[in-house]
């Protein structure tokens, strides 16, 4: 049985947060921490790295959120169907009305302000 040890599971997690997957890099970051937990000794510097994973989980939670976030108001404000690269100008490239944009400006900074609250 191969057993993975928390540095794994944080290696697994940097890896899914450069690829922008943000619920699944914050899930690995809480596992890293709970593998640490359970397998390492308790020591000023296990808390250290446990303190680390819980606030990256909850960086990739945050991110996950504005992401989130910026993809309903391109979709509800800009009629733009996602926010991810499809490598083809057709559905990548929209065009917008100044209008439209100012819009969409106004949703992202009331979102960033409710956020902040």
């Amino acid at each position: 049985m191969n057993h993975l040890d928390h540095q794994d599971y944080a290696d697994e997690a940097e890896a899914a947060q450069r690829g922008e997957a943000w619920s699944q890099a914050a899930t690995l970051w809480r596992r890293a921490a709970d593998v640490l937990r359970a397998n390492t000794p308790h020591t000023p510097e296990t808390f250290d790295r446990y303190a680390k994973y819980q606030a990256a989980a909850g960086e990739c939670d945050r991110q996950g959120r504005i992401h989130t976030t910026l993809e309903r108001i391109a979709q509800t404000t800009l009629t733009i169907p996602t926010l991810r690269e499809r490598k083809s100008d057709r559905l990548d490239f929209h065009e917008i009305g100044i209008w439209g944009l100012k819009r969409a400006l106004l949703a992202a900074y009331e979102a960033g302000r409710d956020e902040a609250k």
